[in-house]
């Protein structure tokens, strides 16, 4: 499968990270690995080393989530991250986090040129509306949303609204569904209410720029029968339940990214 985030960087050291990896290579084609920075101090070194460990497993991605520590633009060319968020839930001096107000800032419209100059992809998860929208205003390339869920399910800023979904789709970008319970159903959660949140974007928006970004260690509120890869079938048996085959159900977890990440290189 492909997850499009999981934190495991931020909250394992490198012993147990080595072994985590080793643990679910079995299961993953490509793994998004970014560091939340938020809580991080020594920001540069810390993402620095994270690649250091990840760069012997060809199926890990580096990413960045919170852009707030940058004060050097160039760094990123250095680490190379595929996709960067501009802040978390708090506000910065890019932009707006889904529980603050603002916007995007000057400096915000900057970082997203030099990402999108030099192929790294921007992360609108956790941006509030209105940063949302500055963002779809001037983007020129494909947007993830990494790990996101809907409004329409559970009505919280940290979802995204159905005309949020249909920019990211207008410019052929990608989403990435999370398991945290409290965002996917009002009560406790199982695969079943994350095969019910798959099925609303299928009938609403179709297949095609549905992913999954589990939020693995990045919540203690995880579904009930899935907390970690293996648990995944779950989902599938539940999805299967519902008369979705295996093609579809492919697509939703490799497929799609890997098609996304095509259309990037054939547009770069």
């Amino acid at each position: 499968m492909v997850d499009l985030h999981n934190d495991f960087l931020t909250k394992l050291n490198r012993e147990n990270i080595d072994l985590y990896l080793k643990n679910n290579n079995k299961y993953l084609d490509c793994l998004m690995c970014p560091i939340f920075t938020t809580e991080l101090k020594n920001d540069e070194k810390t993402i620095k080393n994270a690649k250091k460990i990840i760069n012997k497993y060809n199926f890990c991605h580096i990413c960045i989530e919170d852009a707030g520590f940058l004060s050097n633009f160039e760094f990123l060319i250095d680490v190379k991250p595929t996709y960067i968020s501009l802040t978390w839930n708090n506000k910065n001096k890019f932009a707006s986090g889904a529980y603050s107000k603002g916007g995007l800032s000057y400096q915000g419209k900057k970082l997203i040129k030099f990402c999108e100059k030099n192929h790294i992809l921007i992360d609108v998860a956790h941006l509030n509306y209105q940063s949302f929208f500055d963002v779809m205003e001037i983007i020129e390339k494909p947007v993830i949303c990494s790990h996101t869920g809907f409004c329409d399910i559970v009505n919280d800023k940290r979802n995204i609204t159905k005309s949020q979904i249909k920019d990211i789709i207008d410019v052929n970008g990608i989403i990435g569904l999370y398991f945290v319970g409290k965002y996917i159903t009002k009560g406790v959660a199982s695969s079943n209410d994350i095969a019910k949140n798959i099925d609303y974007f299928a009938q609403n928006f179709g297949i095609n720029n549905l992913a999954i970004g589990s939020d693995f260690y990045g919540t203690d509120d995880l579904p009930c029968d899935v907390k970690n890869y293996n648990d995944i079938a779950n989902i599938h048996f539940a999805l299967r339940q519902m008369g979705y085959i295996n093609d579809d159900i492919s697509k939703i977890f490799s497929e799609n990214y890997k098609h996304f990440y095509q259309f990037l290189i054939l547009t770069n």
